[in-house]
């Protein structure tokens, strides 16, 4: 008979559970909550462990699953427009992921019990690049959204026609917030005549001049990587919405071939 320590089951579902609820807010293109997805990971480690203990077995049955992964959702995602969405997300990652772990397991003759990192890291870069593939594969199928979006800086303000992109992954590595792209030439009116004659420069130029101005890194579809200027804006809203949750990168060319947008959310 197997022995199972608590502390060590405790640790592993933390920090297993964590990493799906990070996975499920990248998939999701959501800002990165991580007190509220360490409090969600918490749930579901204690959920799992008083579950092993005599007269609470019950806690662990299937039945039981998608009602923990509802709580654990709502601590992590709760206020998000599409909560459901991120709901089937969790629940999408959660059983790749067990599958995948589960027939590693098998192959190596051991318990899901005792894993060790090799397992656990296999198992999230296959889980993470099935669920990838589905998700540019329904984003592609998915119609075009334009959004009007109003962005204010420093008593400036402009409009933009974002294209809602619910493949778009970029996020600032300091606050964890999401970031949507405009063109340089759609936000040029947030600056001083000055600081917008910077806005076309190399990123990493400009934000030696632009004050509040960073940088934060990006990787396409097509493997290429570099670095965008960013700056917090003051106030934006989409559809007529306050959003408080997002920060602004700037491009300094085209996004779209038509000119149908100038920003991509």
């Amino acid at each position: 008979m197997e022995t199972i320590y608590l502390d060590e089951l405790f640790l592993l579902d933390l920090v297993v559970d964590y990493f799906l609820l990070l996975g499920t807010a990248k998939v999701c293109a959501l800002p990165y909550r991580r007190g509220r997805f360490l409090a969600g990971a918490a749930l579901g480690a204690v959920w799992n462990c008083l579950g092993l203990l005599p007269g609470l077995t019950w806690l662990i049955c299937p039945a039981m699953r998608p009602v923990l992964g509802l709580a654990m959702t709502l601590i992590a995602f709760g206020g998000e427009r599409r909560l459901w969405r991120c709901y089937g997300y969790f629940l999408g990652l959660s059983a790749l992921f067990g599958g995948t772990v589960y027939a590693a397991c098998l192959f190596r003759g051991g318990s899901a019990l005792r894993l060790d990192m090799r397992v656990l890291a296999l198992a999230f870069a296959v889980c993470w690049a099935g669920i990838s593939f589905l998700y540019r594969g329904a984003g592609r199928a998915a119609p075009r959204r334009l959004r009007q979006m109003t962005v204010e800086r420093r008593g400036r303000r402009v409009s933009l026609r974002a294209l809602e992109d619910t493949g778009n992954g970029l996020v600032d590595p300091i606050t964890g917030l999401a970031a949507f792209v405009a063109e340089a030439e759609a936000v040029r009116g947030l600056f001083s005549p000055a600081d917008a004659a910077y806005l076309r420069a190399p990123p990493t130029e400009a934000a030696l001049h632009i004050p509040g101005a960073r940088l934060i890194p990006y990787a396409g579809v097509e493997g290429k990587s570099g670095l965008l200027l960013a700056f917090r804006p003051d106030r934006v809203t989409v559809d007529g919405r306050e959003r408080r949750d997002l920060i602004a990168a700037v491009s300094p060319g085209r996004l779209g071939p038509d000119g149908s947008y100038d920003a991509v959310l």
